[in-house]
């Protein structure tokens, strides 16, 4: 049985290997974060950013995605929840 991680990982495969990842990965990141949140709704998915990187991302049940896939454990992005960084 998949798990809810391998769902979300092969939904984002689906978009690369249609060649999506070069458009989401040059500013248009954001949009790919309405789409894993339209999508995956169902469970808790913050939409995360880095400013220094200027890219945002998805949190979804603590693992953060883009449309290279998990980038939870990559050390140069430092995410901040969107909804607190724009009331700042």
């Amino acid at each position: 049985m998949k798990t809810k991680h391998d769902v979300i990982l092969n939904f984002i495969e689906q978009f690369r290997e249609l060649g999506a990842e070069n458009c989401f990965s040059n500013g248009m990141c954001y949009y790919f974060t309405v789409i894993l949140r339209a999508r995956f709704g169902e469970y808790v998915a913050r939409r995360m950013y880095d400013p220094v990187a200027n890219h945002f991302a998805t949190q979804i049940d603590g693992r953060i995605y883009d449309i290279t896939g998990d980038i939870t454990d990559e050390p140069n992005h430092k995410w901040v929840d969107w909804q607190a960084y724009i009331r700042l």
